[in-house]
């Protein structure tokens, strides 16, 4: 069985180590995929935050004109 792979309906066919260590390279390939997502949403999460200063400041803008236009 050296040449196949483990899998979650053979996994019983295996030794307790090789299990737990295949356990443990699952576990570190989710880990991973959920590090990548995490920091793709921080990423998209500080886009919104910026956009929404700059539409803030935009706006503050357009009004000190108006206050300007009318004092």
């Amino acid at each position: 069985m050296a040449g196949t792979k483990i899998n979650r309906w053979n996994q019983f066919e295996f030794s307790a180590y090789q299990r737990m260590a295949w356990q443990r390279g699952r576990r570190a390939e989710a880990a991973e995929m959920q590090a990548k997502t995490a920091a793709l949403a921080n990423s998209f999460a500080s886009i919104q935050t910026n956009m929404a200063a700059a539409q803030g400041d935009l706006v503050s803008r357009v009004a000190m004109n108006r206050i300007r236009k009318t004092a």
